[in-house]
């Protein structure tokens, strides 16, 4: 017989015995509260108390801890019970694509606003596109006590949530993985791409440049999928170029359409496109510096039109033509849609899918005979 095993088995038994009993002791003997909490973690009072009432005021590690501890001391349940009836403490949790871009910051801004009003508070965080960062966040959102969850799912996401199962309800936002088995709120942005595109070819343009993100990402492959199924019934007229550049955030989105642009600059005058569409607002200020670092009249040598209007594309020196999204629509449909599902238990798998608006301005005209 291995003593020593035995003998380290029973410390940890004792142990275990030891820590329960303590717990039970402070149960029974000190009333469990916020101050009681924070002594233990040795962090303020008013940190715990933001912790368990505005969570998005406080760093995920810490409100883990407090959590933890909350549990611990038997006052999570206590406060759980004692809200069941109210809406005071309800937080959904948010994951967003990439906060660097307006876009984004629009439509959780509206969803915000529309959970805020009936009382829903909201702990925000960031993937930067990448699955393995989303799997993470995932994971430390599931183990706390949230009400249900917005995303904007990275390319992996069906296989992260497959692997958690969770019985929170959710809803993605601006994009839609294959499978429809979960509820999104999103944009037509084959139809969005049709709009640009019909304009330009309005207009007499014949060659057009179309830059792009990764096809990998599902608005951008649905936006190629548009310049596609246009070019297709439209054979003889239009010759569109798509561009892709292997890339996902802002910045690297903005120098990729940078580099993009000036190769295309390079190519004969006669030759080049007439026109150029940016997939995103990142995408379209690449393009713009590039062709003002040459030199280059919008519209005159080139009209430009931006999938998405930002604030800068109505004062820029040339005010540019954008798809104008429904971001305030998106956001505050996908807040309604997560409510009703958690007000009602229930999990659907209902696809909102709303329009864009072809903002036309002074960045496209006809283009100039040669």
């Amino acid at each position: 017989m291995d003593i020593s095993k035995n003998s380290k088995a029973q410390v940890k038994t004792d142990n275990a015995g030891s820590e329960q009993a303590q717990t039970q002791k402070i149960r029974q003997h000190k009333k469990v509260n916020i101050t009681v909490i924070a002594e233990n973690l040795g962090i303020s009072i008013s940190t715990v108390s933001r912790a368990l009432s505005v969570p998005e005021k406080v760093s995920l590690i810490t409100r883990q801890k407090v959590l933890a501890e909350a549990q611990r001391l038997g006052y999570l349940n206590r406060t759980q019970i004692s809200n069941k009836n109210t809406d005071k403490y309800k937080t959904i949790g948010i994951i967003v694509a990439d906060l660097d871009n307006s876009f984004a910051n629009s439509i959780i801004k509206a969803a915000v606003t529309a959970l805020s009003e009936k009382n829903y508070t909201a702990l925000i965080t960031t993937s930067y596109e990448r699955t393995d960062l989303e799997r993470k966040i995932l994971k430390q959102y599931l183990s706390m006590e949230l009400a249900g969850l917005i995303i904007m799912p990275s390319k992996g996401f069906m296989q992260n949530i497959e692997n958690f199962k969770p019985s929170k309800p959710i809803v993605l936002i601006d994009r839609k993985p294959s499978q429809n088995n979960i509820a999104s709120v999103i944009e037509d942005n084959i139809k969005g791409v049709h709009l640009a595109l019909k304009h330009l070819a309005e207009l007499g343009h014949k060659k057009i440049f179309f830059i792009t993100g990764l096809r990998k990402i599902y608005t951008f492959n649905e936006r190629c999928k548009g310049v596609e199924n246009f070019v297709e019934t439209h054979k003889n007229n239009i010759e569109v170029g798509i561009s892709e550049i292997y890339a996902s955030g802002y910045e690297e989105l903005f120098l990729g359409a940078f580099e993009q642009t000036n190769l295309m600059l390079l190519t004969p005058k006669g030759t080049r496109p007439t026109a150029i569409i940016g997939a995103n607002n990142a995408i379209t200020a690449g393009i713009l510096y590039a062709l003002n670092l040459k030199g280059i009249k919008v519209p005159e040598e080139i009209s430009v039109i931006s999938y998405g209007d930002s604030d800068w594309c109505r004062f820029y020196p040339t005010p540019i033509t954008a798809l104008r999204q429904p971001v305030d629509e998106m956001g505050n449909r996908a807040a309604a849609m997560l409510m009703v599902n958690i007000e009602n238990n229930q999990h659907t798998n209902e696809v909102v899918c709303l329009e864009s608006m072809l903002l036309k301005r002074a960045s496209t005209a006809s283009p100039r005979t040669i």
